[in-house]
């Protein structure tokens, strides 16, 4: 399933897929810019990554350096892939031991994440209820500007109040207005505060007063 397309190299389109078998494993197709409803000049299926990338060629370029250079636009591709869910996974293993502590029942879930560079994936969310309070920590995007992730927190289902997390200086951001501070354009502009379970102790007591 073609899931969109990305600049590789001058004269060259990638558009990245699951290969069909449910392996895991990732097609990428080589298009020469500009040929829209043409075949792939050059496809490869990878396997793994970092170390352990693997390609295996279905229509291969003659040239070595050629060949070189896609597969290292394909591993870089595979890596990106591979550290943003590495991430999600421990954010969200992090907040579900903090909220079991807190009391509230928790719950992994995936969601589908479309991603023009590195290809369609699920990705890990939770769930969190507190009695008649659920709050669902969401995936939103693996880059944003000035950030390498965001993920949004927010009440369900209303999507009435919402903490959006930021990774950037290495860790995750929560950007929150919480009462008494002053109002803003949007939740990036909040002040930020580094995600601890205090923090999320707070924006999990300041949503469950605002439910209705």
């Amino acid at each position: 399933m073609d899931v969109g397309k990305q600049t590789a190299k001058p004269g060259y389109d990638v558009r990245v897929s699951d290969e069909p078998d449910g392996s895991g494993r990732l097609r990428f197709a080589f298009v020469p810019r500009g040929g829209d409803g043409l075949p792939p000049e050059y496809l490869v299926t990878v396997t793994g990554h970092g170390a352990g990338t693997s390609f295996s060629w279905i229509k291969e370029p003659e040239g070595a350096e050629l060949r070189q250079e896609l597969e290292k636009v394909a591993k870089g591709r595979v890596a990106a892939r591979r550290a943003w869910l590495d991430r999600l996974a421990a954010l969200v293993a992090e907040v579900k031991a903090w909220a079991d502590e807190f009391g509230w029942v928790t719950k992994v879930v995936d969601k589908k994440m479309e991603d023009q560079e590195v290809g369609n994936y699920k990705a890990p969310a939770l769930v969190a209820q507190d009695g008649p309070v659920r709050l669902f920590l969401e995936p939103v995007a693996r880059a944003a500007p000035g950030a390498e992730g965001l993920v949004d927190l927010y009440l369900m289902p209303a999507y009435d109040d919402v903490a959006s997390l930021y990774h950037y200086g290495g860790r995750w951001n929560v950007h929150y207005l919480f009462g008494g501070r002053p109002d803003v354009a949007n939740i990036r502009e909040a002040q930020a505060e580094p995600l601890t379970k205090d923090i999320l102790r707070r924006v999990f007591d300041e949503m469950r007063s605002h439910a209705g």
